[in-house]
């Protein structure tokens, strides 16, 4: 026996009977000592109940759990495995679970070195089936020499180990999914039940659920009463909502009570290593690793660090339509490549293409004899080298650096969007239909036109939308001559972005999203411009200036999910490859006009708090071609992103295989989304009418996927 845990039995005695007669007395919310943890435990649970149904809270107790609880269970219960290890003339036997795709958990008394790792095998799905029959198992070997980590049983006790080939049984590995080791600090309470799925001498797999309560918390270790036996070491502990708490390890029996007849009834206490102090360790040890094994473990880590942020920040809360959807046409899209294949450009379906990505944002602060003399934020694959590219020929840099940029105050010397900026072309700003007109955010009273609500900055303009805090859309010149750099092969933008924004006084700060909503919501969003900040900085060095700082207003921010910059890539060079490959009329200079905002949609966008979350957003550019007007519609879709939370800003890890979706659009689809009338002469000027293109009819939401900027024929 463990004398250190024989010790701690005796040392928490009077406290575990203090909890056990809060919890019998219904007053087990006041077990817990720390208020702090309890109120961040609580409100995740209510947040989780409320986000599974209504009737998952009754007179607002914690005690009752949605369905989905059984459902949940039975999922991760597959991740939980028997453990048969035999060195020598020893053999012994136990529980461990996955904790990655790899590496697989249970406690060094169980596989006390990496000798004995060599002769285990792991059992998946030795359990009964919903009929009472056994099911078909499978058996892999464990592989030390790919990874092995062991803490003595005296201090963590625990042995993680890769999974090494099959054995036997037709399973795959990746089949059984893994319970990753989070230590965000709201898993657990003083008080709460544990629920341990485990391997109890020798049996097929069992489960003690609810009625288990967790009683003390050391630095290291939790102490629960519930029903384990031999076999349930290495067994995972976990919350209501499965989330694993800790790496059981210990039982022993503490005190014996009376039945109705006078008999001694066996009470059990049992220790486990919390999972927080497992997280540190093994940060902790990396450095005790070859360089081969390193990427095993930290992978593990980030898998729960990932885990971490979904348990402890903001969640996006589901859809929130106004009416039951009307039915519309089956959509068809018409990839250039595959003519056959088909989706909806226009409306991402929650139930659509799944996306996961991990994009940093590298922040370089160069040092001098003065302190901080640059500050750049760069996004993977932007190149530095490139980052101060020349307005005019006269070579007048950019800046660099956000605490470079200063907004002019005197906005009197903005003039907007220019509606004859095109050369032969008349081209207002879009005007809104029906009950979008009455939604434009006003200017002060105090501003001139206040009622239009056209918030004019240098060589741009933008109408923001009074309820949602965002913009209806932004119209913007641009002057082709002096252009910044697109990377035309991969659509990025060669320079680097600031970090700073600003308010803008001729509105309503109650209009726009601001800071405190960034910061609230930033494992989700980055600050995203509607209008690019490379767009509008053309003319004189002192108006290019003005227009790249300009950019830099919360007006012209939209909630962009961090991996959107990183996949759209053609999104974000469309207005380049225009200015190269559209055949711009020669006896003029060459100009643009570019379109562009959110598309809401009540039936599938996400809410951050009171925010409606766009999940695409709309461009359309407009131009002079060598014989007639032309332009072009785009939409790209962030929806499939949006149930990605943000991990760290560290090293990014490998990209997904899958793209977010990158449209060509007809114009008149994106009117009817928006709300929005972009005039007879731009519909007309519609290049997606050209012969080869896809029949677009009144009814039909149709699209070209973009596999590349020559997708988008002009």
């Amino acid at each position: 026996m463990d004398q250190g845990f024989r010790n701690r039995v005796d040392a928490t005695q009077d406290e575990r009977a203090r909890v056990r007669l809060l919890v019998a007395s219904g007053q087990w919310k006041r077990a817990e000592p720390d208020a702090d943890r309890f109120q961040r435990f609580a409100a995740k649970r209510i947040e989780i109940r409320t986000r599974s149904g209504a009737e998952a809270i009754q007179r607002g107790s914690l005690d009752y759990q949605p369905v989905s609880f059984l459902d949940e269970g039975a999922v991760v219960r597959r991740a939980v495995a028997f453990v048969e290890a035999t060195y020598g003339t020893t053999s012994t036997t136990g529980s461990g679970f996955m904790i990655s795709p790899r590496l697989f958990i249970t406690n060094q008394h169980v596989i006390p070195h990496a000798e004995a790792a060599m002769g285990a095998s792991i059992v998946f799905d030795r359990e009964l089936d919903e009929f009472g029959r056994p099911r078909a198992t499978t058996t892999f070997r464990l592989d030390p020499a790919a990874f092995a980590l062991f803490s003595d049983e005296s201090e963590l006790d625990y042995a993680l180990i890769a999974v090494g080939p099959r054995l036997a049984g037709d399973r795959e590995l990746a089949g059984f999914g893994y319970c990753p080791l989070s230590n965000a600090p709201d898993k657990h309470v003083v008080g709460m039940n544990t629920n341990i799925i485990q391997h109890p001498l020798g049996q097929r797999k069992l489960i003690s659920i609810r009625n288990n309560l967790l009683v003390v918390r050391t630095e290291t270790t939790l102490l629960y009463e519930t029903d384990t036996q031999v076999g349930s070491s290495g067994s995972p502990v976990f919350n209501d909502d499965w989330e694993v708490v800790a790496l059981h390890h210990w039982g022993e029996p503490f005190l014996r009570r009376v039945d109705d007849e006078g008999k001694p009834v066996p009470q059990e206490v049992n220790e486990g290593i919390r999972v927080s102090a497992l997280v540190g360790h093994l940060m902790a040890r990396r450095g005790e690793l070859p360089l081969a094994a390193l990427p095993l473990l930290v992978q593990a880590l980030e898998l729960g660090e990932r885990a971490s942020v979904r348990s402890s920040g903001p969640s996006l809360g589901p859809p929130r339509p106004t009416a039951p959807p009307a039915p519309t046409p089956r959509p068809v899209a018409q990839p250039l490549h595959n003519p056959h294949s088909e989706a909806n450009p226009m409306t991402a379906s929650p139930s659509g293409t799944s996306v996961e990505f991990m994009v940093p944002l590298r922040i370089t602060v160069a040092l001098g004899a003065d302190g901080p003399s640059v500050v750049t934020a760069q996004a993977p694959g932007v190149s530095q080298a490139g980052s101060v590219a020349p307005v005019l020929a006269l070579g007048h840099p950019l800046a660099r650096a956000s605490e470079a940029i200063r907004v002019d105050s005197n906005y009197g010397n903005r003039s907007g969007y220019r509606e004859d900026f095109v050369p032969g072309a008349h081209l207002p700003l879009p005007t809104l239909r029906g009950d979008l007109a009455d939604q434009v955010a006003p200017l002060r009273a105090t501003e001139p036109d206040a009622a239009s609500g056209e918030l004019k900055y240098e060589h741009f303009s933008i109408k923001l939308h009074r309820t949602k805090h965002l913009a209806i859309f932004t119209a913007t010149n641009i002057d082709g001559e002096t252009y910044l750099a697109v990377d035309r092969d991969t659509g990025e933008v060669k320079a680097s972005e600031g970090e700073k924004w600003f308010k803008d006084p001729r509105v309503s700060e109650s209009f726009t999203l601001n800071q405190d909503f960034y910061s609230a919501w930033s494992t989700y969003f980055d600050r995203g411009h509607l209008t690019r900040r490379t767009d509008p900085t053309w003319g004189t060095p002192e108006q290019a200036e003005r227009a790249n700082a300009d950019t830099y207003h919360f007006a012209n921010c939209s909630p962009q999910h961090f991996r959107f910059n990183q996949k759209a890539r053609f999104w974000q060079g469309v207005e380049r490859y225009i200015l190269e490959t559209g055949v711009l009329a020669q006896e003029v200079r060459r100009a643009l006009c570019v379109f562009s905002g959110p598309i809401f949609d009540d039936t599938i966008d996400r809410w951050a708090d009171d925010v409606q979350i766009p999940s695409s957003f709309f461009k359309v550019v407009v131009w002079r071609g060598a014989d007639k007007l032309k332009a072009v519609g785009l939409v790209v879709d962030q929806g499939p992103l949006l149930d990605e939370a943000r991990v760290n800003l560290g090293p990014p890890t490998a990209p997904s295989h899958v793209d977010v979706k990158q449209w060509r659009v007809a114009i008149r689809s994106i009117e009817k989304r928006t709300g929005l009338d972009f005039g007879a002469d731009v519909r007309a000027a519609d290049t997606i009418r050209q012969a080869g293109q896809p029949d677009v009819g009144a009814e039909a939401v149709s699209g070209i996927l973009l596999r590349s900027l020559g997708d988008i024929e002009l």
